[in-house]
């Protein structure tokens, strides 16, 4: 299937490891010219040489935080004025942490939604008018599973992702006319380094070898395992293709089936 990704530009944030990266991969994979962005700029060269190898494409880095506006507008006018327009973008920075609803402190939830939330929301904003002046493009928001999934663990990322969910669809209302499709890729558990620090840290809490207490989870999935993070990229360079172009507004959930649920 010819996805007709090449020469398309996009932008992906969170770049630099775990879904991101692989995010980056694929659609440099299909021909695509892929701008990548995170914090920490060593991370970032070293994802850019790993892509360059794996597809022979030349990924283009821009190192920055984007929890700060003006870090965020930045980023988008210097892979705006290396490419000359963005095709797709890519929102995947953040990971907001859990805890206790009555002890996290209050400078959490706001320095993770800084990123995750509002980071989705201003990278969107400095993205859109030149998606519109250009006469179409594809926004991407990937957003956890715990949007739809409540647990009073994980509160602060719950209500973010579901606020996410809700910022896509009236983000696609709003591109309609402009051609401009905004999706949502809700991945559940994903087999990244940031997973394995979660499993380490539940076993250690709960006593158990850290091992056993991974299988148990992992297995406790209807498919017998959690994602990859290619089964999340896979996703996404669908949904950025030209074989996606009658469908936005949507989030999709990828879990292997473990969402207890039926959304209608």
């Amino acid at each position: 299937m010819d996805l007709e990704l090449k020469e398309k530009i996009a932008l992906v944030t969170g770049a630099s490891r775990g879904i991101g990266r692989a995010i980056a991969r694929g659609l440099a994979a299909e021909g695509a010219r892929v701008a990548l962005c995170a914090r920490d700029k060593a991370t970032l060269e070293t994802a850019a040489a790993e892509i360059a190898r794996e597809t022979r494409a030349e990924p283009f880095i821009v190192a920055g935080d984007l929890s700060r506006l003006e870090e965020v507008e930045r980023a988008a006018r210097e892979v705006h004025r290396r490419f000359g327009r963005i095709d797709i973008l890519v929102n995947n920075a953040g990971a907001i942490r859990g805890g206790d609803f009555l002890t996290i402190p209050d400078a959490q939830w706001a320095d993770d939604w800084s990123l995750k939330l509002l980071g989705y929301i201003r990278v969107a904003r400095a993205v859109f008018p030149l998606m519109r002046a250009q006469g179409g493009g594809r926004i991407i928001n990937v957003v956890g599973a715990a949007a739809r999934n409540p647990t009073t663990g994980y509160l602060p990322g719950g209500v973010a992702n579901a606020g996410l969910v809700n910022f896509t669809k009236g983000l696609a209302d709003l591109g309609a006319p402009h051609g401009i499709l905004v999706t949502a890729v809700s991945p559940a558990a994903t087999a990244t380094d940031r997973w394995q620090r979660l499993m380490a840290q539940q076993a250690d809490a709960a006593g158990k070898p850290r091992e056993q207490h991974r299988a148990e989870v992992e297995g406790a999935y209807p498919l017998g395992r959690i994602a990859r993070p290619e089964d999340i990229a896979d996703l996404v360079c669908f949904l950025a293709s030209a074989r996606a172009s009658f469908l936005t507004g949507i989030c999709i959930t990828v879990d292997g089936g473990a969402t207890r649920g039926v959304y209608l």
